[in-house]
């Protein structure tokens, strides 16, 4: 039996300094993660998209939105740097002869789009600069395995989709830069700043009760908050290279899709059964919230799997109201018929007795 280890959204960070807090490194789960790893060594790792954050990466206190390669692979550098409990477990894991490694970016991590930093990350757990066994998704928006279907999900999502066609942007005597979504602009430009005075902004779903409980008991902030928001999404729909990338046929349409943002995604999962008849099972992640979805199609048993994030999230949602630091991964087995399993489970490992509190 063939058996595959899925995760996504661990939102890695720069890591962690004794006696500091930073407040752009959601993850702190390096012990649990590298069990996990160990755990499951000669086995094929899918990592489906926002491993790192590298949207959160500052660089000299900044938080730049043109991102060239050079630029991507010092971001990466300091992530790798700031979690070496991970990439230690990386190399074992890959160390056994079995063991494979499959990444697709998300919108967090669109940097490993560039060759210099899948051949960072390969080298930091490998020692060379490619590996037979490592593989990076880079040229579609998913990818496929014995009738499992992974995407990371943003590509769903009008807000954080990828130009598949122009990912690349040139500039006159300049290296090219990502061609970022404009959720990704939102993040670096108005989000990031506004996450040193509130770090929880981004860690709140749904949005929208946030935003209303922000009216009332947070005004002032929740107003600037709004304000810049409506501004930037002003500026991005009028400029010109956005027209090129994303234009709009009519407002009704914009109004649904570029607003629609952290949307459930089981229903584009029902519509790739519906139009794949070999497909059995769908992973996704992107909308930090864990779920799993059967259903009868043609006769057959689909699996739809979401598997959540490790970053703590605050669900204000009444079917999981609260805070959650729940550790999702996914689990694909494929039988002597060849026949995919798809499930999810919640990693628990052993914690330690105490633990440094930073945040």
């Amino acid at each position: 039996m063939r058996r595959a280890l899925v995760l996504s959204d661990l939102h890695l960070g720069t890591g962690h300094r004794r006696g500091a807090v930073n407040i752009y490194d959601d993850f702190k789960e390096d012990d649990r993660l590298t069990q996990l790893l160990d755990r499951h060594h000669g086995e094929h790792l899918l990592l489906n998209g926002d491993i790192f954050d590298l949207l959160k990466v500052s660089v000299r206190g900044q938080f730049p939105d043109e991102i060239s390669e050079r630029l991507a692979v010092i971001k990466l550098r300091l992530c790798l740097r700031g979690h070496p409990k991970v990439t230690q477990a990386l190399t074992r894991f890959l160390s056994h002869d079995a063991s494979r490694i499959t990444y697709l970016p998300g919108n967090h991590d669109m940097e490993v789009m560039f060759p210099s930093v899948q051949a960072l990350f390969t080298r930091v757990i490998s020692g060379k600069d490619e590996h037979e066994r490592v593989r990076f998704v880079t040229n579609e928006p998913f990818f496929e395995l014995d009738g499992v279907q992974f995407h990371h999900g943003n590509q769903f999502e009008a807000l954080h989709a990828f130009d598949w066609k122009r990912r690349l942007m040139d500039r006159k005597g300049k290296p090219p830069v990502l061609n970022l979504p404009w959720g990704s602009l939102f993040i670096l430009r108005i989000l990031n700043p506004l996450i040193r005075e509130r770090p929880y902004v981004d860690k709140v779903h749904p949005f929208w009760p946030l935003i209303a409980g922000g009216m009332v008991f947070d005004t002032r902030f929740t107003a600037r908050m709004l304000g810049e928001t409506a501004k930037g999404l002003v500026e991005a729909r009028f400029n010109p290279t956005w027209w090129k990338k994303r234009p709009f046929a009519n407002l009704r349409h914009f109004l649904r899709r570029d607003l629609g943002f952290f949307e459930r995604l089981d229903h584009f999962a029902d519509r790739i059964f519906k139009q794949h008849e070999h497909v059995r099972a769908v992973f996704m992640g992107h909308t930090h919230v864990p779920m799993l979805r059967t259903s009868q199609v043609a006769g057959t048993l689909r699996t739809y799997v979401n598997t959540g994030t490790w970053m703590p999230m605050v669900d204000l949602g009444f079917a999981r109201l609260g805070q959650h630091l729940e550790l999702h991964y996914g689990v694909v087995e494929w039988g002597d018929d060849g026949v995919p399993n798809a499930s999810l489970h919640r990693w628990h490992g052993t914690r330690a007795d105490s633990e440094e509190v930073i945040a």
